[in-house]
């Protein structure tokens, strides 16, 4: 089980790795194509399709199992590495649109190995395989941004030879998809998809579970989706716009690159030990402290265009980014049972993306015409002082209704630990 673990890792990691070419390399390919308030076009239309295709992705998996979908979205990602070669090779902007389109089909993907972990481990395991999955991300700093920046000109045409890197990291993924021990979702259901499970029968529950607007009512799930969207946006938004105001204050590709790097290690080192965390102080506690230390990451903009301001905020961000995520999935695994477990990843899953998309499609436009200093110094502070406000005013409700930070509050109030799994309420389930 570990083994298909360290696979999912692996794969988190190549996945990301195309991810962030195509935020660091499509950005600065288009900004060279169009111009600048256009320029993160294609990270929008990459991230729109992602978005409707995260919708699906659950129920496709229930269906088919994981192997063919995720076979189609690495596919997905070849086709659309290719597209961009071409498109880079003719300075095709429109071209470098449709490619990202295509590479959209694989991002749900990669953002879902990390539930598809939660098949290979046991309940107290769950928010540590969700961690070790999301570690692998580690060496997307290397085989994205890194690679990107050694194979720029491999290529006789700019910018061409750091998508070849991206096809081969697709196909890499292929590959490693036919080795993963997927479980037959026909045959076997993981009861450990879900961590935490309501208390007790109400008239919305059926031999699917409860309604999904029951599910969408719970402030498990409210809060999870909140902490998530929220973290997910705040660091989009940043990370796409700083390359775009690192390129405007006169630094090189290199030291943009650089940066990107730098902004990864901080998103994903923190996984080594973000699992440990949220069983020590909870999910809740863990995702407000990586809001606040976003909100924290925002002052060290301010100071100036200097690279080590860029660099050391970009960390910041990146560790807040990784406490916010981690906690948010795996506080949202406790707010449905298995069998409701198809349409609430939907949703969930759906919610990110909608929040990666609209940060990345803004970037470029928020950057332009407020400047980075603006958007980092007025617009992003507020926004992340509203979200740690929220958080921080249901965290502390929370702990005066449990007197613990890691046990979760039903809908009729009932206490509920976050390490226990209540079985009766699927039992009744497949009883009736």
């Amino acid at each position: 089980m570990l083994w298909n673990i360290l696979l999912l890792a692996l794969s988190w990691s190549l996945g990301q790795g195309v991810f962030f070419i195509q935020i660091s390399i499509t950005t600065l390919a288009a900004t060279s194509f169009t111009n600048w308030y256009l320029a993160t076009i294609p990270i929008g239309s990459m991230l729109f399709v992602a978005t409707v295709w995260s919708v699906f992705l659950p129920r496709v998996i229930a269906r088919c199992g994981y192997r063919p979908p995720f076979y189609f979205g690495a596919l997905m990602g070849m086709i659309g590495a290719g597209l961009c070669i071409v498109a880079a090779w003719f300075k095709l902007y429109w071209l470098l649109i449709v490619s990202a389109t295509f590479i959209g089909g694989q991002v749900p993907c990669t953002f879902y190995y990390r539930l598809a972990g939660l098949q290979f481990s046991t309940q107290e395991f769950s928010s540590k395989a969700i961690a070790m999955v999301t570690a692998g991300g580690c060496l997307s700093a290397f085989i994205g941004p890194e690679i990107a920046k050694l194979m720029m000109n491999v290529l006789p045409k700019q910018y061409s030879g750091a998508y070849l890197a991206a096809l081969g990291e697709c196909a890499t993924l292929l590959f490693i998809m036919r080795i993963i021990q997927f479980p037959d979702v026909k045959k076997t259901h993981n009861p450990i998809e879900s961590t935490s499970l309501p208390t007790s029968m109400d008239t919305n529950l059926s031999s699917n579970g409860r309604s999904i607007l029951t599910i969408v009512r719970q402030r498990t799930f409210v809060i999870a989706a909140f902490g998530g969207f929220v973290s997910w946006s705040a660091m989009g938004i940043q990370m796409s716009s700083a390359a775009l105001a690192m390129i405007g204050s006169g630094h090189t590709f290199t030291q943009v690159i650089t940066a990107v790097e730098y902004h990864i290690l901080g998103m994903f080192l923190p996984s080594f030990f973000t699992g440990t965390l949220c069983n020590w102080f909870g999910s809740r506690l863990v995702m407000l402290t990586g809001l606040l230390i976003q909100f924290v990451g925002t002052f060290l903009f301010q100071c100036g265009f200097e690279i080590i301001y860029f660099d050391m905020g970009l960390i910041i961000v990146g560790i807040g980014w990784n406490l916010g995520y981690v906690g948010s999935s795996v506080l949202f695994t406790k707010s449905y049972c298995p069998e409701e477990k198809i349409k609430a990843h939907s949703l969930y899953e759906a919610i990110l993306m909608f929040s990666i998309s609209i940060s990345f499609f803004s970037s470029a436009f928020a950057e332009q015409f407020l400047g980075w200093k603006t958007l980092t110094g007025m617009l992003i502070r507020i926004y992340m002082a509203a979200a740690v406000l929220i958080v921080a005013v249901d965290t502390a409700f929370v702990f005066y209704k449990t007197k613990d930070i890691r046990i979760e509050i039903t809908s009729n109030d009932k206490q509920v630990k976050t390490q226990e799994l209540n079985i009766q309420v699927c039992s009744e389930l497949h009883v009736r």
